[in-house]
């Protein structure tokens, strides 16, 4: 299995593109939701950005905490198998009356669920390849990737 490593640069390169995206596309959410864990980072740079409230949700255990009639833009880092992505939208357009879309940084041309927005397409089909986000093992590299 091949690793590619994104960057902290790297990150803000794919938000950005989605960010265009979206604006070409014409949505402006009024909240994001990010799905913890690789969301978390995602969603609050994004909030940020847009200055608009942010909401964290676990994709095992989803919480009425979003309001209700909003444009909401949902963000992960990754779309791998695309089962995450379908339980939270499953139970997300069942329990609110809201206009969602979906993006992550990455998607795997061959998962089940097709996201609104990204920024980098992957195969995994033709490549066996992990994406290494800078927020997983952090603590192992420097930036320089040596070890601690």
């Amino acid at each position: 299995m091949r690793h590619e490593y994104l960057n902290d640069e790297d990150v803000k390169n794919c938000l950005m593109n989605i960010i265009r995206q979206m604006y070409m596309d014409g949505f402006k959410p009024d909240v994001v939701v990010g799905l913890v864990r690789g969301g978390t980072i995602p969603a609050n740079l994004i909030s940020q950005f847009l200055d608009i409230p942010c909401y964290m949700v676990n994709k095992n255990e989803p919480s009425h905490i979003l309001p209700e009639g909003q444009k909401v833009l949902v963000i992960d880092d990754i779309n791998d198998s695309g089962k995450a992505m379908t339980e939270i939208s499953n139970y997300l357009t069942h329990e609110y009356e809201s206009n969602f879309k979906f993006a992550t940084l990455v998607s795997n041309e061959g998962s089940c669920f097709e996201v609104d927005y990204y920024s980098i397409e992957i195969n995994k089909i033709e490549e066996d390849l992990w994406i290494v986000f800078p927020w997983e093992n952090w603590w192992m590299t420097n930036p320089d990737g040596d070890l601690y």
